[in-house]
């Protein structure tokens, strides 16, 4: 009987539950881990309790009620599974580079006056600079804590927290403004579809594309707060990460695909966006610089922009979207990065990009310079 192995798996599930939470560290090998390693007991017991309700609840061990309980079963083991891999297993394999990078964003919490605890970093990556908003854990690659020049991504993830984060009014602001540029986006694809209406009557193929492109900017949206928060906060240094990480990538930055749903928006777009954002606060000859290399870069790889782009990325659409993340960054009480800033990380992650392109033979041993310094300096803090 289905119910037999349920029941089994169930009690397997809660022992494996058990099992790793006594893997977490006690104590955990840096303070910086301690905000994790709370969550994840947490997360842990919660995963428990649901297992147990699994097990007794006679509600939900009516035999109609079988296929709700392998639902929550099902869930409640894919969560498990999560906190395993992920935040248990950051915190078992703790490393003295990691803890180099809690302590570095640690530091941007409060040179940028960051309204949240600082996320907990991790280097397990296997991909790219990521964050998992739930347990609050920033993944990056192996090797980036011994380098510079795409640490800028760090102000980009911590920016993904303000957004998921629920019920805290030190962030509500920023969350209000990505939602009054979401209504100017809706407001935006609604004005087309009347064009498109007007001109080929309520039927056509376009119609459904617009549909699809409005869908596309509910997820868009927030990559660009985001990208636009780590502009407000850092500076230019930032689209040098974004032209870094697209030169090395393969891929049309023009591009706009309707096969499967685009989590992200188009690399030109996020440029385009991030220039703008640079001439508002007062940095005009860097993005001028930027825009310069930009350009370069798109004509070397040959790519052309096609005429579904700038429908889907209209440029009063990218310049409402600066206008809004500029606001709601100053209204929950970011430092607004000017030419005159003057703090450890921004000058060092800035520096290193005006160092890389006025000096490129002497960079890399100026930059293991630099990490051999910053190392040594945040084991004091």
């Amino acid at each position: 009987m289905i119910e037999v192995y349920l029941d089994a798996a169930i009690r397997q599930a809660r022992e494996r539950a058990k099992l790793l939470k006594k893997k977490i560290p006690q104590p955990v090998k840096a303070v910086e881990l301690v905000a994790l390693q709370t969550l994840c007991e947490a997360r842990i017991d919660g995963i428990i309790s649901q297992l147990d309700y699994l097990l007794t609840d006679q509600v939900i061990l009516v035999k109609e009620l079988i296929k709700e309980r392998i639902r929550i079963f099902r869930r409640t083991r894919s969560d498990l599974s999560q906190v395993e891999t992920t935040a248990i297993a950051a915190l078992s394999r703790i490393h003295d580079d990691e803890i180099f990078l809690n302590k570095l964003v640690f530091r941007i919490h409060k040179e940028i006056n960051y309204p949240l605890s600082p996320p907990t970093v991790t280097c397990l990556s296997k991909d790219y600079f990521s964050i998992n908003t739930s347990l609050h854990l920033l993944e990056v690659p192996l090797a980036e804590s011994d380098f510079l020049l795409h640490l800028p991504d760090l102000y980009h993830e911590i920016a993904h927290l303000l957004i998921a984060a629920t019920n805290n009014p030190k962030v509500e602001p920023f969350q209000q403004e990505l939602g009054k540029f979401l209504f100017c986006a809706s407001q935006h694809f609604e004005a087309e579809r009347a064009a498109n209406i007007r001109a080929t009557g309520p039927t056509g193929y376009f119609a459904q594309v617009l549909d699809l492109l409005e869908r596309y900017w509910m997820h868009w949206a927030t990559e660009l707060f985001c990208d636009l928060f780590a502009i407000y906060t850092l500076g230019p240094a930032y689209a040098w990460a974004h032209f870094h990480l697209t030169a090395g990538h393969e891929g049309d930055p023009y591009d706009v695909r309707f096969v499967k749903l685009m989590s992200h928006p188009p690399d030109e777009a996020r440029m385009e966006v991030m220039l703008l954002a640079l001439r508002m606060i007062g940095f005009q000859s860097q993005a001028a610089d930027i825009q310069q290399q930009w350009d370069a870069l798109v004509k070397s790889t040959g790519a052309v922009q096609a005429p579904m782009y700038r429908k889907a990325c209209a440029q009063p659409l990218l310049q409402q979207a600066a206008i809004h993340a500029l606001e709601g960054t100053r209204k929950i009480g970011c430092r607004i990065v000017q030419e005159k800033t003057t703090d450890k990380v921004h000058d060092l992650l800035n520096t290193a990009w005006n160092k890389f392109w006025t000096s490129p033979n002497e960079y890399h041993q100026w930059e293991r310079d630099w990490i051999a310094k910053l190392k040594i300096e945040t084991k004091g803090v």
